[in-house]
């Protein structure tokens, strides 16, 4: 069911019997009690439905008032007296940071009732990923790739004046060669880490580009309307994910009928260096099982064909974009190489608790790939995965 909550906003309100969610989405800024109606009828039914816990899903609540919060609450309050044996479990974002701060002393007065931040286990490797360090990582990627790229996403559908949505935009490095080359009518740009959005919304203003909508977004449930979205974009980000058919249903849910999902992945499992095949073959066998055991599959890529089918994608295009020093830039990827070497070294390695002896073989197998990447005798590669697919009418 949905109501409207008056002229700044409205909100939708609707229970799943067989999950017992009740969900939350929009703005809860009554500008009278009977626009609250819906609310507290929906959670008297789900009340008197449930048998043990009932979750009150609030991922998509995007701001709630304080006549809002007092009904909210009030009425949550009232049905737990009503039904001594059951339990709530609100479940909140950090997108939405206010929830928590709000709910806090109201789950302190209610044993039965907890409040669960959803996105504080996002994804397991989401401190690896989330990461400062990533950032010249993420820079000289997309430097190296978008020269290949950029004829892939007219083979896939990206038209000038389209409506575009970049999810887990990172810096949003991308989100501003799309808004350059292609000129959408809208480009909202998503990502879950908030010191990602700061940078990007610096170098949007710098180079003029104000008219990009940055946003705080859980990727699984974004704060974006139904089949808004014409294009709808998600690079080297569903194989950081541990559940990426959600991400992919969500993508599916915002982008239009008739319109095109976009994503690309990773091989990481087919990077190659000749001459120094031996020891960079076995680096880029060990980096998947340390990814793996974060939660990640960085050999993603193929994949993608069969995820996007099983969501009910037609139309599904898949290509293989290679990187590699005889087609790129080689300062670019250089960089890249270097970056890995870093981060690997650096980040992945000791959150995965691998031994001394095996981060120093690994810091010298990354080495060997910069060697060859640098090498114009040398040949190395690094396979992506595009794929994408049209959301059926």
């Amino acid at each position: 069911m949905s109501a409207d909550s008056g002229p700044k906003g409205g909100y939708t309100v609707s229970f799943d019997e067989n999950d017992q969610v009740v969900r939350l989405a929009g703005v809860l800024r009554p500008a009278h009690a009977a626009a609250l109606g819906p609310l507290v009828d929906c959670l008297t039914a789900a009340a008197d439905a449930v048998r043990g816990r009932l979750y009150v899903n609030l991922k998509q609540l995007r701001h709630m008032s304080f006549a809002g919060h007092r009904v909210f609450t009030a009425t949550l309050g009232r049905l737990l007296e009503a039904h001594p044996r059951m339990e709530i479990t609100l479940v909140t974002s950090s997108v939405m940071p206010w929830a928590n701060r709000r709910f806090a002393p109201f789950a302190a007065r209610w044993p039965r009732l907890t409040v669960e931040q959803y996105d504080r286990a996002f994804y397991p490797g989401q401190g690896v990923i989330e990461s400062d360090g990533l950032l010249p990582v993420l820079r000289a990627q997309t430097s190296v790739i978008w020269k290949h790229e950029k004829p892939l996403l007219e083979r896939h559908g990206l038209r000038p004046g389209a409506r575009v949505a970049d999810i887990c935009c990172g810096i949003g490095d991308f989100a501003m060669l799309v808004w350059r080359n292609f000129a959408p009518e809208r480009l909202v740009a998503v990502d879950h880490h908030r010191p990602f959005l700061d940078y990007a919304r610096t170098v949007a203003r710098d180079f003029g580009a104000d008219q990009i909508e940055y946003q705080v977004g859980d990727a699984a449930s974004l704060l974006l309307p139904d089949a808004g979205f014409d294009f709808v974009t998600s690079r080297l980000a569903l194989q950081i994910f541990d559940r990426p058919a959600e991400i992919l249903a969500e993508l599916k849910r915002i982008c239009r009928p008739g319109g095109r999902v976009y994503v690309t992945n990773e091989m990481m499992g087919h990077i190659y260096a000749y001459p120094k095949d031996g020891p960079v073959t076995w680096a880029y066998r060990l980096i998947p099982e340390m990814a793996a055991s974060l939660g990640m599959d960085v050999n993603f890529g193929p994949k993608a064909r069969a995820y996007l089918e099983d969501v009910g994608f037609v139309d599904v295009k898949v290509d293989r974009l290679e990187v590699n020093n005889l087609n790129s830039d080689l300062s670019d990827f250089a960089a890249v190489a270097a970056g890995w070497r870093d981060y690997v070294v650096g980040e992945v390695a000791t959150a995965t608790g691998q031994a001394p002896e095996t981060i120093e073989r690994l810091r010298s197998a990354l080495e060997d790939f910069l060697y060859v990447v640098e090498n114009r005798r040398g040949f190395a590669t690094w396979p992506i995965y595009v794929a994408s697919g049209t959301r059926p009418s």
